[in-house]
């Protein structure tokens, strides 16, 4: 609540009241001696009347309502006092869970304006949203400096709330980012020009704090300047230690941003370095992939595409392969042959059942980048914690990756067509699972039959034109003549997610043109690129969008493929791009399981890892144009551009349904799995 005010004000002299005094309405001169008459004696005087409400609904635990009371009570009181107030509401407004609000309110705050309880209390909010941000240093200098506000300690009425705040910051400090923050905050402190060894030691430190943590410390006002400038440095650094391509530029930009930070840009150019170097590949590296069965092709482009990234970056290590089959034995033969070998890193195996057994051997003590997906519920054994990771094209985790992508770009209502099979029925069910979320919808779902061509039937029930024409003929039985018309679609849908390969692709898109869905965007699983350069039998699909690799983005030309057997023309680029980066990414592993932050660039997708081991892809974005496959704008992008144009690309992102036939209303459907 309030606090009374203390302040030393300047003595009226009589002749200067009185003139005050005259100046004023009969009515107002009556409320003033009204409240003079009612004031407490003393030297200090409470706050007007207006701040009693706040006080009672802060005192019943009401902190909404005496938010809104202090904030009206602030509109009305003299400058010095409204700031006081408005600290009061911004406290409330934080215990009712709005510190959105608390905020704004602070906005409008003169420090200077605050008496010494009330600075205090200022700080206590501070210290508040501090720990709400996760800036746990922050949040201690404050609170430390709430205590020194008053010398007589803080008033009764927020000493609870220092306590619960002190008691949320000394948590904070426990976890593992904090105490390295703190420890690189007094190396900060002894280091007054640069010294290669120290700021070697201050990266390490700093590696338990996560991207997303330095990024915001590092933009905090009020932390102190040399270290807000090593923690961007950090940043910096760390954001380019795979791809160093734009490093220099980067540095530069940080430099600009921290003028007066110890280090000049060669020096921070040189503890790049040399902090890049620290990460190298394992010694020694056995692959388990197939080199028999039904994967060997599979096998192979892995195998060449790891040693095209292993020539270009061998860093003293030692690579030793393992060929495996079909049958599960053959997988434990070749870990205990890679173990023999001394191997102190496995990739592989690839087939699903063989990375089950293999994890479930006892004893298994040797880090392992698998090359698909880690068993639900998996647990590393003891010593190998976060050092078991699995790296894959999971089909599953592209559909989720599209659904999350085309709520992104503002789609709402979406149609769902999958083929009537066991896949088919797991394809919309993630699709589902993603996208029914915010009060986004699912319209209609529909199931194909793969061995047919002709899906008119199907498609017209799903666009409604079905209905549009049975309207038109009743109102020709009706009227007795024969009427011209053009039967129309649904317009409640927004978006199509197609699970389809490319055969099955190059059917349904035509159709859908023919039945005036063409302006409709179509999202599609990445089967329906082959990975073969063929614009000419491509074509149909123009306007797709598709989650595909970096690589055959990069490759979408026959004279761009590798004259590499194992790829079979590009058919395989995207295994051949998990081979490459199953190797490259092994020296930054360790980090990755620190930072969930830190993104892996690869050639099959930008990898971050999760708290339980497993790299998470996202996929790289192409919508096919001209047959080829081109890269996808950003969601933000590419709805700012619809935005733009309009109607010449039909049916925005989350606009409302048009004007609808009798009839034709949607019908949200939230499970595929039942038909439409």
């Amino acid at each position: 609540m309030p606090f009374p005010r203390h302040r030393s004000q300047p003595t009226l002299q009589p002749s200067a009241a009185r003139a005050r005094l005259g100046a004023l309405p009969a009515a107002a001169l009556l409320v003033v001696f009204l409240l003079a008459a009612c004031a407490a004696p003393g030297p200090v005087a409470e706050r007007e009347t207006g701040a009693v409400s706040g006080d009672a609904f802060f005192a019943r635990g009401d902190y909404e309502a005496a938010a809104e009371a202090w904030q009206r009570e602030a509109v009305d009181a003299a400058p010095q006092d409204a700031s006081g107030l408005r600290v009061s509401a911004a406290d409330a407004w934080l215990l009712a869970g709005q510190p959105e609000r608390a905020e704004d309110v602070l906005r409008r705050v003169s420090p200077d304006d605050l008496t010494a309880p009330e600075r205090a209390r200022h700080d206590l909010v501070l210290a508040d949203l501090a720990l709400r941000r996760n800036r746990p240093d922050e949040a201690d200098t404050l609170l430390k400096r709430a205590q020194t506000e008053l010398q007589t300690g803080l008033p009764r009425s927020l000493e609870t709330r220092y306590r619960t705040l002190a008691s949320r910051l000394q948590g904070q400090l426990d976890l593992p980012g904090s105490r390295n923050l703190a420890m690189a905050a007094g190396q900060v402190e002894a280091m007054n020009a640069y010294d290669a060894a120290a700021t070697q030691e201050l990266l390490q430190t700093l590696e338990n704090v996560s991207s997303g943590e330095l990024a915001i410390r590092a933009a905090n006002p009020r932390a102190d300047r040399q270290l807000t400038g090593w923690l961007d440095l950090a940043l910096v650094i760390r954001q380019n230690l795979v791809v160093p391509d734009d490093v220099a530029e980067a540095v530069g930009a940080w430099k600009a941003r921290h003028s007066n930070h110890v280090l000049s840009e060669s020096e921070a150019l040189d503890a790049w370095l040399r902090y890049r170097q620290r990460f190298d590949a394992p010694r020694r590296t056995a692959v388990l992939a197939p080199g028999s069965g039904r994967l060997k092709s599979a096998g192979e482009a892995i195998r060449d595409g790891l040693m095209s990234a292993y020539a270009a970056r061998p860093g003293g290590s030692e690579v030793l392969f393992f060929p495996t089959g079909d049958e599960t034995q053959s997988v434990v033969s070749a870990y205990f042959n890679a173990l023999d070998a001394g191997a102190d890193q496995i990739i592989g195996p690839l087939r699903k059942e063989s990375v089950e057994a293999m994890l479930g051997l006892a004893g298994l003590a040797t880090p392992v980048l698998a090359l698909n997906d880690l068993p639900d519920g998996f647990v590393s054994p003891a010593g190998l914690t976060g050092q078991i990771s699995g790296l894959s094209l999971s089909q599953e985790a592209e559909v989720t990756a599209i659904a999350a992508h085309a709520a992104a770009s503002g789609f709402q209502r979406a149609m769902v067509l999958v083929p009537e099979s066991v896949w088919g029925e797991r394809m919309a069910l993630i699709f589902q699972d993603e996208f029914l979320r915010d009060d986004r919808q699912i319209v209609t779902a529909m199931r194909y039959l793969e061995e047919e061509n002709d899906h008119s039937a199907l498609l017209e029930r799903a666009l409604r034109i079905d209905e549009s024409k049975a309207r038109a003929e009743r109102l020709e039985n009706t009227l007795q003549v024969t009427i011209e018309y053009e039967p129309v679609r649904r317009t409640d849908v927004d978006v199509i997610f197609l699970a389809a390969n490319g055969t099955q692709a190059k059917q349904l898109r035509p159709q859908l043109r023919f039945h005036d869905a063409g302006d409709i965007p179509v999202y599609a699983s990445g089967r329906i690129y082959s990975g073969e350069p063929d614009p000419a039998r491509n074509e149909d699909l123009d306007g797709v969008r598709f989650p595909t690799t970096p690589w055959e983005l990069t490759h979408s030309r026959r004279e761009e493929i590798p004259g590499v057997a194992s790829l079979k023309g590009g058919a395989l680029g995207a295994l051949f791009a998990v081979g490459q980066d199953a190797w490259n990414v092994l020296p930054w592993l360790r980090l990755m399981r620190k930072d969930p932050g830190f993104v892996f660039p690869g050639a099959s997708g930008h990898y971050r890892m999760d708290a339980a081991g497993r790299l998470q892809r996202e996929p790289a974005w192409a919508v096919f144009v001209d047959g080829r496959p081109r890269k996808l704008p950003p969601p933000q992008a590419m709805a700012q551009a619809m935005q733009h144009l309009g109607p010449h690309l039909g049916p925005q992102p989350g606009s409302q349904p048009g004007p609808q036939a009798a009839g034709s209303a949607p019908v949200p459907q939230r499970n595929p799995a039942s038909g439409e």
